[in-house]
């Protein structure tokens, strides 16, 4: 395949591929290995994807810059085997800051959450004030909706489960108390799917950024396997998704299966 990076949704799809061919050829396994000769092709295309991303951020949309981010951030651990310049990603996250508070609309609060929990959560003592305003403020909003719907209603299937995914991998001891892992259970009762199928390529992606919440507080590993390789097995079909993410998906197959080998 040919990568056409010319938008987002291709960059995205490509950095999907080219992660999963790093964590096959062990681009990630930080065991004192010999580095293969896959491993520095890896790594070399992930230098230039970085490249290219950042060539992008430059001159993107606000509501871009969270996926991109993502994108860069993984794409760089491979291909430099450190962690990326933090002023670089701080300085592309307040862009994002400042459209979501002066109204972006196209800016979705899961995407805010996203890139200020992080922060706020491993470097509480280093996040800026306007991160923790930000995760304060959507995070007791979320769980204001969830106590009351166990869902979170006007929003898309897309980002209901991109909402739960984030909420869920959140501790809420401190909001909840006892009840915080019952309420957890509730909530991935109340928005489980059995039939996969009936959900778009988009929302199934979704859906299994929220399965993959869920371990270990609600499903145990084996569980938690079984439902991603249905998940995954089904979106490694769907003909309206970019190619390479197609073949990502086939590869995460094998690497799943390499993971349920060693936890054996």
């Amino acid at each position: 395949m040919t990568a056409n990076l010319g938008d987002i949704k291709s960059i995205t799809a490509y950095t999907h591929w080219l992660v999963m061919r790093g964590q096959l050829a062990g681009n990630l396994r930080f065991d004192g290995h010999s580095t293969t000769a896959e491993e520095t092709l890896v790594a070399e295309k992930c230098r230039k994807l970085c490249d290219r991303i950042s060539r992008y951020l430059a001159a993107c949309k606000e509501n871009e810059i969270p996926e991109l981010i993502e994108c860069y951030d993984i794409a760089y651990r491979i291909g430099n085997r450190h962690m990326p310049d933090n002023a670089f990603i701080d300085r592309h996250k307040r862009r994002v800051l400042k459209a979501w508070k002066s109204g972006d609309r196209s800016i979705e609060e899961s995407s805010v959450f996203g890139i200020v929990a992080p922060e706020v959560t491993y470097n509480p003592g280093k996040a800026g004030e306007e991160y923790v305003t930000a995760y304060l403020s959507i995070k007791g909003k979320w769980l204001t909706t969830l106590t009351r719907h166990s869902y979170f209603p006007n929003v898309t299937a897309y980002e209901n489960y991109r909402c739960l995914a984030l909420i869920m991998r959140e501790s809420l001891d401190k909001e909840l108390g006892y009840d915080a892992d019952n309420a957890k259970r509730k909530w991935y009762e109340h928005n489980r799917v059995e039939d996969f199928s009936t959900l778009g390529s988009m929302i199934l992606r979704s859906y299994r950024r929220f399965v993959g919440s869920l371990f270990p507080a609600i499903l145990g590993f084996d569980e938690k396997m079984e439902l991603d390789n249905r998940i995954i097995a089904e979106l490694s079909t769907r003909p309206d998704l970019n190619p390479y993410d197609r073949e990502a998906f086939r590869m995460a197959l094998e690497f799943n299966r390499q993971l349920t080998e060693t936890y054996q």
